[in-house]
């Protein structure tokens, strides 16, 4: 018998695979356009408006949270709604309670903000692989029985190739098969490849590829490296 999941919920067989998860998912939309319309109506109330507008600074930060985990730490984009969220935060609760730290302060606090965010983003796959480590001591061999591929069309009309293995691994004399979550443009394992992956010792369908998060492109750089270089700016400039 194989097993087929990882750390997340999503997986071959999608992300609602119970009637418990459809449940799950039909209350958490629900949820959040309750959240939306609390929000529009704070927003349309002057003496409110600074609720409202942290309310959606909150939401930034909620899903940048969500999206992190679900991400393994691979991308930077969930760090960023974490950064504009707390900057929303910041703004409207100071503008309304601490004019005069505000005033103080200036773009300084703002360009602090987003040095420590940038300073977390370059360090996350570190702090990630580290987390795992912790989390998962098992550690099995496993090979890379196939190797899915999907095609997007990319916003300039170019297709694009991102891919995610599929492991194969024995633990305790049972068999799993699992895939991992995350689809990946660039380097990926070949089929036949010998990975270690990390598992949970009581859930074993539930691992990382630690070596997949340590893969990050040049790229993925750029972006923290502009968020600091401007964070330095307003600091400095402030």
């Amino acid at each position: 018998m194989s097993e087929n999941g990882n750390d997340f919920l999503a997986n071959n067989n999608g992300i609602v695979k119970t009637k418990k998860g459809l449940v799950l998912v039909i209350i958490g939309i629900l949820g959040f356009i309750g959240y939306l319309g609390v929000v529009t109506v704070l927003t349309s109330i002057p003496e409110l408006q600074w609720l409202g507008i942290a309310m959606v600074g909150l939401l930034f930060f909620a899903a940048g949270i969500i999206f992190l985990a679900m991400s393994q730490g691979t991308y930077n984009l969930p760090l960023f709604a974490m950064m504009i969220g707390v900057l929303i935060m910041y703004m409207s609760i100071t503008d309304t309670f601490f004019t005069g730290i505000r005033e103080v302060l200036g773009d300084k606090a703002t360009g602090g903000i987003m040095i420590a965010f940038a300073i977390l983003m370059l360090l996350f796959p570190l702090i990630a692989v580290k987390y795992y480590k912790s989390k998962y001591t098992v550690v099995v061999d496993a090979t890379v029985i196939h190797v899915e591929h999907k095609f997007s069309r990319t916003s300039k009309g170019h297709h694009a190739i991102t891919y995610r293995p599929i492991y194969e691994f024995t633990y305790l004399g049972k068999e799993y098969d699992v895939t991992d979550k995350l689809y990946r443009s660039g380097k990926h394992p070949s089929t036949g490849e010998e990975r270690e992956l990390l598992i949970d010792g009581n859930k074993p369908e539930r691992f990382v590829d630690i070596e997949r998060i340590k893969e990050r492109s040049i790229g993925s750089y750029v972006g923290p490296i502009i968020v600091l270089a401007v964070g330095i700016y307003l600091v400095v400039a402030g």
